[in-house]
């Protein structure tokens, strides 16, 4: 029996941690965040041979905004990226995401525990 997956994402364990990590940031956080692995995406294969008019064009292609990333054009970009990778390349992207989120969150804690002192 094939496994039904309601989202996209959880077809894939580290996607999805990947994703659901990046939701749970604050809203200037995951802007932030989404610029950032966004730019290290672009600057790779597949997609750094195409076209800006290509990946606004996959970006575009469903123009209902019905998910969280939806809302901040920025992040939709990320994640449509992340969506389309091919797979080898989506869990290297992916791991290279959680590391940097994982990285972020504990700086943060860090600078707000050293500005509670």
């Amino acid at each position: 029996m094939t496994k039904k997956y309601k989202r996209w994402y959880d077809k894939n364990e580290i996607t999805a941690r990947c994703i659901n990590l990046l939701g749970e940031l604050e809203d200037p956080l995951k802007r932030q965040v989404s610029t950032w692995l966004m730019n290290e995406i672009i600057e790779k294969p597949p997609y750094k041979d195409m076209l800006p008019k290509e990946i606004e064009s996959m970006v575009h292609s469903e123009q209902r905004r019905r998910r969280w990333y939806d809302f901040d054009e920025v992040c939709r970009i990320y994640v449509e990226l992340v969506r389309h990778a091919p797979e080898k390349l989506q869990k290297k992207i992916c791991v290279q995401s959680i590391t940097y989120m994982e990285d972020l969150i504990e700086q943060r804690k860090e600078l707000l525990n050293s500005q509670s002192k």
